[in-house]
């Protein structure tokens, strides 16, 4: 009988223990998840500014209202892992709606080492060439 209960409080152990590891395995994933498409948008969000630039003497957007040509839905100014409201219409959109800051508003693009872009939950860093720097390394969008 005292085995039998040791049998039982074993394998309820064992499952729960595996539980445990698969929940914190999948909440590791999509953190990761998160972080890879918040530096997908900063990077996107680059591109555009870069775009603004061309049509503006070489100079970034100092706010993300002036570049709404270039960025078709607002949805990508906030990120994954933020529990703002995120809204799909420029006219619905307010700064407070926004997870992104733009670090240095007006840089030319030519200073392609000076931060343009951060992710205030991810610390993300965004540069005028479009590149990303993740706290690892500097990373280019088809790396």
């Amino acid at each position: 009988m005292r085995f039998r209960r040791f049998i039982i409080i074993s394998v309820v152990t064992a499952l729960v223990a595996g539980a445990v590891g698969f929940i914190v395995t999948a909440r590791a994933a999509q953190r990761r998840a998160q972080s890879l498409n918040c530096a997908s948008s900063v990077v996107s969000i680059c591109c555009a500014g870069r775009m603004w630039a061309e049509d503006h003497a070489g100079r970034f957007p100092t706010n993300f209202i002036c570049m709404s040509n270039e960025v078709v839905t607002p949805k990508i100014l906030s990120c994954l892992a933020s529990r703002r409201a995120r809204t799909s219409e420029w006219s619905a959109f307010t700064p407070d709606k926004c997870t992104y800051e733009i670090v240095t508003p007006g840089v030319h693009e030519s200073a392609t080492n000076t931060v343009f872009l951060r992710c205030t939950i991810h610390g993300h860093l965004g540069y005028s060439d479009m590149t990303v720097f993740d706290g690892v390394r500097r990373r280019g969008k088809f790396e």
